[in-house]
């Protein structure tokens, strides 16, 4: 049998009014929390990147102490055609391939760098100053690759003279750079001296290096392929002929160590700079 409820009692539950009151709360917090959230993931990222080129360059001098000679097998950031691996649209969100298009601070990696030739001339010995850092030979990038991250895939030698590779270029322009710096100000704030000169690798999974002292090589946190995201080591050469050094480890957007960690914490605008 079916009973009454006792006269002027209410069913409990809410209001219209109660629930759209609610709604707008979850509204509010959900708009105050996902600039939190991405703000957190771009730290995030800017983290790994850091701890990771960090690591990267111990790991490369650590090979170069043990085998006397920098790994074989980077990427040279050049095409099988000869050209830098620039990206193959103006436009960050619908590139395919290439170093990435949106660069950090304004300044894009690719805009900075420049095919060159090293040969061995009397007083410009950068050849065998690249040479006897252990440099014989390098994956060059095939443009018809799906994925960037896997891209160097022809072998080149670099024992013939000229040889071809990416050099970081001190002309370069440094417009929208926030510092005002082209990369080789950034990497050598004292300016290159008469007689030297960066050149710049990447650290692909098949460089000699992987079982030996790295376990494989980290691609930059987010990067789904379509752009190139491995780190990149840069070398410096001299015309002496003096063995080739390690520079500084970079993101695929140019930003080295130093760098990368002063912008953990930042909370810049979006856009102002890239993950």
């Amino acid at each position: 049998m079916l009973q009454r409820r006792p006269h002027g009692t209410r069913r409990a539950g809410f209001s219209l009014i109660e629930l759209v009151v609610v709604l707008v709360v979850i509204a509010t917090l959900a708009g105050l929390a996902i600039p939190i959230v991405n703000m957190l993931t771009r730290t995030s990222n800017m983290t790994a990147s850091a701890k990771t080129q960090s690591d990267l360059a111990n790991n490369l001098q650590l090979f170069f102490t043990l085998q006397k000679r920098y790994p074989q097998g980077m990427d040279s950031l050049i095409t099988t055609s000869g050209a830098i691996y620039s990206s193959d649209t103006t436009d960050a969100n619908t590139q395919t391939i290439g170093l990435p298009y949106a660069g950090s601070d304004g300044t894009r990696l690719q805009d900075q760098l420049t095919v060159a030739t090293l040969t061995n001339a009397s007083g410009a010995q950068y050849l065998r100053s690249f040479q006897r850092s252990g440099f014989d030979w390098v994956y060059d990038h095939d443009t018809t690759a799906v994925d960037s991250n896997i891209s160097g895939t022809t072998q080149r030698l670099l024992t013939a003279s000229p040889c071809t590779v990416a050099e970081v270029n001190p002309a370069a322009s440094s417009s929208g750079s926030a510092t005002g710096q082209n990369l080789t100000q950034k990497l050598v704030p004292a300016g290159l001296a008469s007689g030297q000169r960066l050149i710049a690798l990447g650290v692909g999974p098949r460089n000699t290096a992987v079982g030996k002292t790295i376990t494989n090589c980290p691609i930059y946190p987010g990067c789904d392929g379509k752009y190139y995201g491995r780190f990149v080591a840069v070398f410096m050469i001299y015309a002496t002929g003096e063995r080739a050094t390690l520079v500084s480890v970079i993101d695929p957007y140019g930003r080295h160590a130093d760098v990368t960690q002063k912008q953990i914490n930042e909370s810049l605008p979006d856009g102002a700079r890239q993950d």
